[in-house]
Formats: C-alpha cells, structure tokens, sequence
C-alpha cells in the first residue's frame, strides 16, 4: 500500500475498494435525472510546506469560494516535495503535481487547458465556467452510510441533463480532503516569504509560520486517481448512474474529512470537469 503521508504518530491508513457501477437511468430504469444543475467549480492547486509563495493559493481559493458560495466553489491542496520536505504528501499528491503543476502554487479550474496556470488565472476561468451555458450534468454524494468504526460506504450518483453528452470518454474521479491539518517542525511549518510584505495576510507572521493551518489537504482517491469510465448508456439525456466505494479511515479524525467528487472530460484538446460536488463524510448531498 503506498504511503498516505507523514505522520509523527502512526495511524492506520486508509484502505479503499471500488464496486460495479449501477446504471439506473432510463431507458428501462423509469427514474429519470434532473434536467438542470448548479455549475460547481474544482480549483486542484499544487503546493509545499518549503515553498515561500504557497500561503497564496489557499487565500486565491478561499477569495473565489467567498464570491461565489463556499458550496459553488471548492479546493483541494495537492501536496509535494518541490521545495523540500513536506508532511501531507502523498505519492498520489506527487504524481498529481508531476503531471499538472506549472510550479508551486498553480491550479487547475476544473482541468481547463489539461495544466495549471498561476493564481491570478483562476478568478477568470472560474467566473467562465459560472457565467457558462447550463451544466451538462450534475453530482451527488451519499457518504451518509457507516459500515463499522470509521467505515463507510460512498455512493457518488451522476445525472445527465436534458441533452447527450458529447462523445468522448467520461471519468467519475472521486477524492478525501482534510478541511484542516497542523503540525510543528519540518514538513508542516509553512514557508512564508510575505513576512515582510505590509498589507499581505501573512504579514510579519513568521518565517517559516509555525502551527500553521494548511487547509482542504488531498489524503487519497476513492479507488484510484484514474476514476471509472462512464458508460456509454450512461451518457444519454436523463440517465442516472451511481458508483460505489468502500472506505475505510481506521485511526483518522474523522470529522474534518470531506468527500469531493467529480466527471472529467478526459480530452487531449479540451479537457474539462463537467461538474463536482462535495459532501462532508458521514452526510449526504443531493443533486442542486
């Protein structure tokens, strides 16, 4: 099993397991998806408890889900090791960045252009994406099921809207967060090089800061980064498709993780995440 991230006391690791999707859409389901949806916003920026200039991409992040609705726009903190040691990565957060990253911190706002740009790019591809046509589908989450101490069954449901998709291939991608993580010493203290910045949030803070608070941490996917491959029956106006997922967090807090779910548009040309949704884990979310 790969390495979640580092810990200074040992902890179980989360174990994950994937189960057959279940199309119940029409044709022949008789239940039918909502025809609209609530365009949703994924910003995956890359950062590092060494890099000076990350304190930016949680403050870029949390301005967009402040303008937008908190439950409109969401991050997640991919974490590696770009400039030195840092605590919260993870082999998958490394090879997220490898593929991704432009440098730390970048994002990608919903995988437009297939590799993250600067944090000054995200406010203008997020209002892009809101300001868009009608989503083409939408997102639900059913973390609600507890299947033992720290075990869940996860139910992630996606509907189409009133139109096909268009042909290509369709990935349900689904990941943990950690709304917050600290910790002292190295890996965890946060770089800071707007210690002596007047006007900067981070403002004579300390350099590095010390017990900082790093924020929607990356843990691990639900099944693998990859996803699973929507159906093509699956694509059709109105279908309902649903993707089951077992976890197990034996030894974590529970209680600060989040499930966050999306479809992506896997394309050389245009890649895209049609929609996402997150849910806290023990809760559910409907379509919206």
């Amino acid at each position: 099993m790969k390495k979640l991230f580092l810990l200074a006391t040992v902890v179980s690791i989360a174990l994950f397991s994937c189960k057959d999707k279940v199309g119940d859409g029409p044709p022949g389901g008789g239940t039918k998806a909502p025809e609209t949806y609530t365009q949703k916003v994924i910003i995956e920026y890359t950062t590092c408890s060494g890099c000076p200039y990350c304190p930016d991409g949680p403050i870029y992040a949390a301005n967009l889900a402040t303008k937008y609705g908190a439950d409109v726009v969401y991050s997640v903190a991919m974490h590696n090791l770009y400039q030195g040691a840092d605590a919260m990565a993870s082999d998958d957060s490394k090879a997220f960045s490898d593929v991704w990253s432009a440098g730390n911190p970048t994002g990608a706002t919903n995988r437009i252009g297939g590799k993250c740009e600067t944090r000054s790019a995200w406010a203008g591809k997020t209002a892009g994406l809101i300001d868009a046509d009608e989503a083409k589908l939408g997102v639900a989450i059913d973390a609600s099921k507890s299947t033992g101490t720290n075990a869940f069954n996860v139910k992630v449901k996606v509907g189409v809207a009133k139109a096909d998709l268009p042909a290509g291939k369709y990935y349900v991608i689904g990941y943990l967060v950690n709304k917050e993580m600290t910790g002292t010493g190295s890996g965890w203290d946060q770089a800071n090089g707007y210690n002596g910045t007047a006007g900067h949030a981070f403002y004579q803070k300390g350099n590095p800061i010390k017990n900082y608070i790093h924020h929607n941490v990356f843990m691990k996917p639900l099944g693998t980064m990859n996803g699973i491959l929507m159906d093509a029956a699956n694509m059709k106006a109105g279908s309902l498709s649903e993707y089951s997922f077992d976890v197990n967090l034996a030894g974590l807090d529970i209680s600060k993780i989040d499930v966050v779910a999306f479809v992506y548009f896997k394309s050389i040309s245009s890649p895209l995440i049609e929609n996402v949704q997150r849910v806290k884990l023990g809760e559910n979310k409907a379509f919206d």
